[in-house]
């Protein structure tokens, strides 16, 4: 609010009478006067001869520029009464001017990547006010990896990456070496743009990746002057096998090529002779071994005919749910609460569907691949596997495995207590279970795998 406060008629407000002219700051509608001599006169009428603002206007090739070129901007200023000016560079500063009559000259040597997009401006300001004009840069360099840095969780896994050029470079990568073929499951995607920038901020995204991916990841961008590369290591899961499941089984191969110079002596005549001998002895005793376990277990009252006692027991002071006993040949003697629910069974019936002849099936650990871990329990960890040879109608199948976390003794026993148990429990309405693979670590279940998850979960 300037009403009220008087000025000398002179340049020096020859601002503040264009600004009221031009309705700026609500000046419009204040009454303004100066003095004029010893007379008070209105300001936005007053004739201020000789004083107005100066003009500013810079003149440049039309060319685009490379990195390492010269170039000169000059800028002409016109006003009256005369004005000083100066140019601003970015991240340079106020830069010293070459000052010929009405003109700044600005000149740039070795020209840098860092002023491509950018303003450069020149300033001129006399008694009357301020003017400027801007120039905009568009400098051509090589592309170049600002940043690279190692895989981190989010809701992806993501590769972070920034990488600058101009013309625009393209992106593609390398895995351990080999060209990375990007789909719905790993792909790159640029999540921002710098403004007045050619600055790409993104990332290579990896969707649930396991052991099978981790490697070397390098980047590689180009344009037409130039490419540059930089590798980063990529680890996201343990290997949850002893050997890659790709490979064969170490030691199966029936035939192979002997070196006697890697595998020692070479075996004699002798020495193979005993060990056939070894051998059949072997045999025969396993032989009457299993003639004599199938006497006593012919002789042996309360026994099914697959050999195994199916007593359901129901502990009721335990509050427990029907529990089935597998294995209980009758060497042992029963047990406390076997023996005080004994008389039980008999008003038990059994469903034959949860019963049959077949036995726990054995998955060659070399036919599972995974794909991707699914979750994690309290005994291990379920992987989304593809499984070879596993149905005679298919070649390969996805499946849901699951890997025991820790092999204990008891682990062991529960494992297979399990096993045998989802092996007879075959129904249409249960999710199936195909078998184990119990090579090496860890002991492996290997189930039908259910896209939609469990129907619990489905129909919430």
């Amino acid at each position: 609010i300037l009403v009220g406060n008087p000025f000398n008629c002179s340049c020096g407000v020859r601002w503040l009478q264009l600004w009221q002219n031009g309705s700026r700051a609500e000046l419009g509608n204040q009454s303004l006067g100066c003095w004029e001599g010893s007379a008070l006169v209105p300001l936005g009428s007053q004739p201020l001869r000789g004083c107005e603002p100066p003009t500013v206007r810079i003149e440049h090739p039309d060319m685009v520029l490379r990195q390492g070129d010269s170039v000169n901007l000059t800028c002409h200023i016109s006003g009256e009464p005369a004005a000083t000016g100066d140019w601003v560079v970015p991240d340079v500063g106020p830069e010293p001017p070459v000052l010929s009559e009405w003109e700044l000259v600005l000149e740039i040597s070795n020209i840098s990547s860092s002023l491509n997009h950018k303003d450069l401006t020149c300033r001129a300001e006399n008694a009357a006010g301020p003017a400027e004009d801007s120039v905009t840069l568009n400098v051509t360099f090589p592309p170049a990896i600002l940043l690279l840095h190692e895989a981190i969780p989010q809701h992806f896994w993501c590769i972070p990456f920034s990488v600058d050029g101009n013309p625009v470079p393209s992106i593609r990568w390398l895995f351990n070496g080999t060209a990375l073929a990007e789909g719905p499951y790993i792909h790159t995607r640029i999540v921002e743009y710098e403004h007045n920038s050619t600055v790409l901020h993104g990332c290579l995204e990896l969707n649930r990746p396991t052991h099978v991916n981790n490697g070397n990841y390098t980047l590689l961008v180009r344009n037409p002057l130039g490419s540059a590369a930089r590798s980063v290591r990529g680890r996201f899961m343990e290997n949850p096998f002893s050997f890659s499941p790709e490979e064969p089984i170490p030691g199966t191969s029936r035939w192979s090529t002997r070196n006697s110079s890697l595998e020692g002596p070479v075996e004699t005549t002798d020495e193979h002779t005993f060990g056939v001998s070894v051998a059949v002895a072997l045999a025969v005793f396993a032989c009457l071994f299993l003639s004599v376990m199938l006497i006593v277990l012919n002789k042996c009252g309360r026994r099914s005919k697959f050999g195994i006692n199916r007593s359901a027991v129901l502990a009721q002071e335990d509050d427990l749910a029907v529990s089935l006993h597998f294995m209980n040949l009758g060497s042992s003697p029963m047990s406390s609460t076997e023996s005080k629910l004994e008389g039980l069974k008999s008003n038990f019936i059994e469903n034959p569907q949860y019963f049959c002849d077949a036995c726990v099936h054995h998955v060659q650990r070399r036919d599972i691949v995974l794909k991707w871990e699914l979750g994690e329990g309290a005994f291990g960890k379920v992987f989304l596997a593809e499984c070879y040879n596993l149905l005679p109608e298919q070649e390969k199948m996805l499946v849901a495995v699951k890997a025991l976390k820790e092999v204990t003794e008891s682990a062991r026993l529960d494992f297979q207590r399990e096993a045998e148990l989802l092996t007879v429990l075959q129904h249409e309405h249960i999710v199936k279970f195909y078998g184990v693979c119990t090579e090496g670590e860890p002991l492996i279940m290997v189930f039908e795998y259910m896209k939609h998850g469990d129907l619990n979960r489905f129909l919430r």
